[in-house]
């Protein structure tokens, strides 16, 4: 479309000849510009809450520039044109642009329309909090079921008038629990009998019985509460108009009001596509938003294939990575490494214990696995673990004889430990969690080494000075 690349390109050319004079370019990586206007975005966001112990422009420009570089990298890869990222990449888009092409306030003022009529109706007198004793008789009903209904209804209001509460009453006459809860009513939803009689009491009273079409009632208010403002109802109403397509009607006005803005010689559809097209030049916000995702993605991809499933996957990494650093991994107090048996008999703790003998700690979880019956927790419990001084009740008094021990679970009657006490970490599975900290860092520091090797950074010191620091 002709006026689609017009409109485009005079406003892509004129927003990048505004961007020269007043967005300077800050650094360069493996040849990419990177404004000082995207710098001062990722800054300030990830300083925003940090309350006077954020980071300065300095502290922060390293962790960046790395950030850069692994979506160089990333893109390097052209993990940027794989199916799967352009298809997540394209529907959040779709979803974040979503704003941007319907007409908001037209869906804002269809919702104070609803919230000032039913304010008209409601707002008067607000709701309350209502609940009642009746005695069902239609008033062209038999007569000695209606006689029997006036009847039941003085009485009612008698025992109330004796000092008795709405529940006396309710069990006196078989009424169930249900039937006398409370329930909260607006003007016009009710019998007009009902309304008036509620609408008349004060917060905490009740009514003399009144008849409605449907037999006699007393009614108690409970409590009353204003009609709320239009912000208090603004969600619910939205997403009530939201379920009857109002965003359908919202996307059409605003297709409409954007053909009137590029000429009028567009459709609503051709001028919603155009502007879709521009969201990013258009709208510094939506710009800085999509980048940042995009960027997000290549940067959560690329650290997975690079350095998170070598962590996770690579087993021998982390025990030839101990094996070579085991001085720097230390036991403040001895562990204990096993495993505590619960049981409720002492032959099937045993039987535990026969499972476990003779295999190494690191296959006791599988063995328990592959030879204990699914529902055998009714009847043994093992905890399998790596214990210090206070972890475990048990292993404090059992194996380093400290405190009373621990409580035996509900028909339980034995419980003993197995394994041995360690002074220091033997394999990396002893500190786990440590190493594969300290691995994950070994890796991202080399990764990042060979990143600033491959990839050339330019950083121009002045633009930097002048960050956060402009009109």
């Amino acid at each position: 479309m002709k006026l689609k690349n017009i409109a485009a390109l005079f406003l892509l050319t004129s927003t990048t000849a505004l961007a020269q004079v007043t967005d300077p370019v800050l650094m360069r990586v493996n040849g990419k510009e990177v404004k000082r206007s995207e710098f001062e975005y990722a800054f300030n966001k990830n300083n925003t809450n940090l309350a006077g112990e954020g980071q300065t422009v300095d502290e922060y420009l390293p962790m960046y520039v790395d950030f850069k570089l692994k979506v160089a990298e990333a893109e390097a890869l052209k993990l940027d044109t794989l199916s799967s990222f352009r298809e997540e990449f394209e529907r959040d888009r779709r979803l974040m642009a979503e704003n941007y092409l319907v007409d908001t306030c037209f869906i804002n003022d269809e919702a104070y329309k609803i919230y000032a009529k039913d304010s008209a109706t409601i707002g008067r007198d607000g709701f309350i909090e209502v609940a009642h004793i009746v005695f069902l008789a239609k008033q062209q009903g038999a007569v000695a079921d209606v006689k029997l209904a006036k009847a039941r209804i003085d009485s009612a209001y008698a025992m109330l008038n004796d000092g008795k509460t709405f529940e006396d009453v309710a069990r006196y006459f078989n009424i169930p629990a249900q039937a006398i809860r409370s329930f909260e009513i607006v003007r016009g939803q009710v019998y007009p009998e009902f309304e008036q009689a509620a609408y008349a009491l004060a917060d905490g009273s009740y009514s003399a019985p009144f008849e409605s079409p449907a037999g006699y009632h007393i009614v108690k208010r409970i409590s009353s509460r204003p009609f709320g403002s239009f912000g208090e109802y603004k969600s619910a109403i939205v997403n009530m108009l939201e379920q009857q397509n109002i965003r359908e009607a919202a996307r059409i006005k605003r297709g409409r009001d954007l053909a009137r803005e590029f000429g009028g010689n567009l459709t609503p559809e051709e001028a919603l596509a155009l502007e879709d097209s521009l969201l990013e030049s258009k709208y510094p916000e939506f710009g800085n938003l999509m980048r940042e995702y995009y960027e997000g993605l290549l940067f959560f991809e690329v650290s997975t294939r690079e350095v998170w499933n070598k962590v996770a996957e690579d087993e021998a990494a982390l025990a030839k990575y101990f094996k070579k650093n085991k001085k720097n991994y230390k036991f403040e107090t001895p562990r204990f490494r096993g495993a505590v048996i619960q049981a409720n008999s002492q032959e099937n703790l045993d039987n535990v214990k026969a499972m476990l003998a003779g295999q190494d700690f690191e296959n006791y979880k599988s063995a328990i696995e592959a030879n204990l019956p699914k529902d055998s927790a009714r009847t043994v419990r093992v905890e399998v673990g790596i214990f210090a001084i206070g972890d475990n009740a048990w292993v404090d008094k059992m194996v380093f004889g400290q405190g009373e021990g621990g409580k035996l679970r509900r028909g339980f009657v034995a419980v003993e430990t197995v394994g041995q006490v360690i002074e220091a970490p033997e394999t990396y599975k002893d500190v786990k969690g440590l190493v594969t900290a300290d691995y994950q860092k070994y890796l991202e520091e080399n990764w990042v080494k060979s990143l600033r090797k491959k990839f050339k950074v330019k950083i121009d010191k002045d633009v930097l000075k002048t960050v956060n620091n402009h009109d």
